[in-house]
């Protein structure tokens, strides 16, 4: 372990846009920490994964307690945690959802950023730079049919950003940003869902047939260069579309 060093510690770093992140940090040099239920098949530079079911809660909190963790925390001279695990289902009406759905939906989304940032906090060292990124969405700020969950869950994780902030931690950077639209399996799950039971479906199918959606990659490139801005932090809920 290298006492000093910078960690990405970057949760759902498997696919999608975690997995450009996770490419895009591990391109620039930086020590990269994926966690996600899937890890990559090979190794890749400085990049280490821990299978994990950030939806198990217990199972989140037990391994934040463990050496693995406390110990690569309290050594690193600056951290950049990006809360980017999530699930958009249920993609359903309120009253048609499972409560199983729901249950995870709240669990992965929202319990396993706050358990994250936490133990973050508590175990950094004094003077070590900490920067807490929520991957958010604009449904957590504008009111979709279907999703009361997935839009609850992100509209939590900005206030969450915003009340990290209000308490001014030493040597803390937050904000909650909204990725835009982004091409991954989460989109080919919402174009998949049912009309009926999800208004909001043949929007999503016209704005990928008509090339709207944008690239994890590109989308990892425009979140990276927010976050390295010298006034990251000052404004708490962001939008990609601010950048360019």
């Amino acid at each position: 372990m290298q006492t000093g060093q910078r960690w990405v510690i970057i949760t759902g770093h498997s696919a999608g846009l975690g997995r450009a992140l996770a490419a895009h940090y591990l391109a620039a040099g930086d020590a990269v920490w994926g966690l996600s239920r899937r890890v990559w098949p090979q190794a890749v530079g400085s990049l280490r994964q821990t299978a994990l079911d950030l939806a198990d809660s217990a199972a989140l909190a037990d391994w934040l307690a463990q050496p693995a963790w406390r110990q690569t925390v309290a050594a690193a001279a600056e951290i950049l945690l990006i809360n980017n695990a999530a699930v958009v289902t249920p993609n359903a009406l309120a009253g048609r959802a499972s409560a199983a759905d729901i249950m995870a939906a709240v669990a992965l989304n929202l319990t396993a950023p706050v358990l994250l940032s936490n133990a973050l906090l508590r175990d950094a060292a004094p003077g070590c730079l900490k920067t807490i990124v929520h991957i958010s969405s604009g449904a957590g700020r504008k009111a979709y049919a279907g999703w009361s969950v997935y839009g609850a869950t992100k509209a939590a994780l900005d206030q969450h950003a915003s009340v990290l902030a209000a308490e001014g931690h030493p040597h803390l950077r937050v904000a909650s940003i909204a990725p835009g639209v982004v091409d991954t399996a989460m989109q080919a799950q919402i174009r998949a869902a049912s009309a009926a039971e999800f208004p909001l479906q043949p929007q999503f199918v016209a704005l990928a047939g008509s090339g709207g959606l944008q690239t994890a990659e590109q989308t990892a490139a425009t979140l990276a260069a927010m976050m390295a801005a010298t006034d990251f932090g000052r404004a708490v809920c962001r939008d990609v579309r601010e950048h360019g």
